[in-house]
């Protein structure tokens, strides 16, 4: 089997460097989701507001939520989000209501 001309690698797209800003979309597209997509400023609100009350990380100040971290991401200032942030921005986005949908309150 021949594959024919294959292109050469031009080095752009380096694995490491696209598997993170992959992370960062995906962390951001979660924030959206969780935010409710609102107004920008009440979208990061929101996010970190359901974000904290879910994981406060009381006893680790250093890995709280907050509205500057997740500005890091949206605004590519930050390329990592760690495996336990992406865990924690996944439970918080699949336990809530899809926009649209509505919730249903038990008696």
């Amino acid at each position: 089997m021949e594959l024919g001309n294959l292109p050469e690698d031009s080095g752009k797209l380096i694995q490491g460097a696209s598997k993170k800003m992959d992370d960062v979309a995906t962390a951001n597209f979660l924030i959206e989701v969780i935010g409710a997509r609102r107004h920008i400023g009440d979208m990061f609100r929101s996010a970190c507001r359901e974000l904290r009350a879910r994981f406060p990380h009381r006893e680790d100040p250093e890995n709280q939520w907050t509205e500057r971290r997740l500005r890091g991401w949206w605004n590519n200032e930050s390329r990592v989000v760690k495996h336990f942030q992406m865990v924690e921005l996944y439970e918080t986005a699949e336990a809530l209501p899809l926009s649209g949908e509505k919730s249903v309150e038990k008696a």
